[in-house]
């Protein structure tokens, strides 16, 4: 835990629109009638522990900011993740960590873990939870809590993917529904061919994992508000148990809260955006929703919802919301835009932990190339696929970073290393000089100052780009995702922890491309 202080596409928007389901996650079963978002597992050695141990990092305290709820609630970061000893086999060698953790979160807001008793009953009924998740097969974790939480009183309202139904699911919706449940409700999105909550595209789905609390206790028990989390785990065991995943809680944080919390309930209300859910944002901005008074951000003349994110200072954090109708041109690529900030030479490192990296993200690889042209040090590890009809599906090879990735990746001067295992993330680490983003001019350095414009001004940076969409295509414009960043250097640690732990599992190999 710590208190923080101030802190793509080859081709055009028809392209992406062409990929269907396809921008999912992987499953390691046949694909069913309907277009599934599928994951598939991951790998740790017995010497790795199975989640981070927290504890007191760079961050630089929130007091120089102030906290939103006072200054019992400091603004704090936690990550979490799950590395099994050896993916896809069976939950003896399952890693619960991840939802352990958010179990925790749930359970709080109905038992004090100071002292083990329920919380008085107004403050439980005050209490909601608020989750979206894209499946749930084989789950032990998470769901069982829901229920709990809610028939203690606790308002819980959960969104589920439409194109990955499972037992597990239907016996959650049937469970939360019940007449008997105070105020709980589980939802599926679906808008005719579209299978996504916000996003109107055909063949779109709802594939952000996001978890909103609005009264818990952080890991080392101090009461919390507004706990956000994000992060690459669904709830079941060929994900959040079985494969390498992370996530993201941010903890009184009361602009990033406002803006997740209309983000969810937009989707949980099935707006109608089209590919373009910014622009909804855009004009809907008034009256203080989306975390803003008006349409402009702290005097910047142009909104930050026609930039692309949400962010806030105070814990170094950018939410980019998809859909957006993005391409290589128009930067709106969160991860193109991303990488154009890098200012290249022999320090900087770029380290790709991703479950897929599809052809319609060719314009990354084309700037990973020039990155490791310029003297970075790039590396990947993806996804190995065991079985035929995901190959199929997918790369039409064992790797999924598709043959156009890898080609262009023999472009390199630096040769870019590539090795597959068993990942689930969508994670980018980034050690670099690095100037202001397109997309969000108000970010700040640690020392609470902006980032410079000028590449010789540079400022030496540790980010971490994760969440829940993959290089692909549609992952960026025609489904329902969620991508954070940030550059508290106590994250990048804990992140780069998880890496390091990938390259010594079972199942890491190099990829000879």
């Amino acid at each position: 835990m710590r208190a923080l202080g101030v802190g793509v596409l080859l081709g055009s928007l028809v392209l992406g629109l062409q990929s269907t389901a396809s921008g999912a996650d992987d499953t390691t079963t046949p694909p069913t009638a309907t277009p599934a978002e599928s994951e598939a597992p991951a790998a740790v050695n017995s010497d790795t522990p199975p989640a981070e141990v927290p504890g007191d990092r760079n961050g630089v305290t929130a007091s120089a900011a102030g906290s939103p709820w006072g200054a019992d609630f400091p603004v704090t970061l936690e990550t979490n993740f799950s590395r099994p000893y050896k993916a896809i086999s069976s939950s003896a060698n399952s890693d619960f960590s991840l939802l352990n953790d958010l179990e925790r979160l749930i359970r709080g807001t109905y038992i004090d873990p100071r002292t083990g008793k329920y919380r008085a009953s107004s403050a439980i009924k005050s209490n909601y939870v608020y989750l979206s998740i894209s499946r749930m097969e084989n789950s032990h974790r998470v769901g069982r809590e829901l229920i709990r939480a809610a028939k203690k009183g606790v308002k819980v309202r959960v969104i589920h993917g439409k194109a990955s139904q499972s037992k597990e699911s239907r016996a959650l919706q049937s469970a939360l529904n019940k007449s008997s449940m105070r105020d709980a409700h589980f939802k599926i999105c679906q808008k005719g061919k579209s299978l996504a909550c916000l996003s109107s595209a055909n063949g779109a789905i709802m594939h952000s994992k996001i978890l909103l609390i609005n009264s818990t206790f952080t890991r080392d028990k101090k009461p919390a508000k507004g706990a956000i989390w994000s992060g690459s785990a669904n709830l079941g065991g060929p994900s959040g148990e079985r494969t390498y995943n992370n996530g993201l809680t941010i903890y009184n944080d009361e602009k990033l809260w406002e803006q997740s919390k209309d983000l969810w309930s937009d989707m949980y209300a099935e707006r109608n955006v089209g590919i373009d859910y910014l622009k909804y944002v855009a004009s809907h901005e008034g009256a203080g929703r989306y975390g803003y008074a008006n349409a402009t951000a702290d005097g910047y003349t142009s909104s930050y919802a026609d930039r692309g994110m949400f962010y806030s200072n105070l814990a170094n954090v950018t939410i980019y919301p998809t859909p957006i109708a993005a391409s290589p041109t128009n930067n709106r690529d969160p991860v193109l835009v991303m990488l154009k900030r890098i200012v290249p030479d022999n320090q900087c490192r770029i380290r790709l932990q991703e479950n897929r990296f599809k052809y319609r993200r060719i314009a990354v690889a084309q700037k990973l190339v020039e990155l490791a042209n310029a003297g970075c040090k790039v590396s990947i590890v993806s996804f190995e696929d065991d079985l035929k009809v995901n190959r199929v599906a997918h790369c039409q090879q064992y790797i999924r970073v598709c043959r156009p990735i890898l080609d262009t990746f023999k472009n390199a001067n630096n040769r870019i290393e590539a090795a597959w295992a068993k990942p689930h993330d969508k994670t980018i680490m980034v050690e670099a000089k690095m100037v202001r983003s397109y997309l969000n001019p108000e970010e700040r350095t640690l020392d609470g100052k902006l980032y410079p414009t000028d590449a010789a001004d540079a400022v030496p940076t540790k980010l971490v780009l994760a969440g829940s969409a993959a290089l692909t295509g549609s992952n960026l414009i025609v489904s329902d995702e969620i991508t954070t960043e940030t550059t508290d250097p106590g994250v990048y640690d804990d992140y780069l922890q998880h890496w390091k732990a990938i390259w010594r599992s079972h199942e890491i190999h190099n990829f000879p491309y």
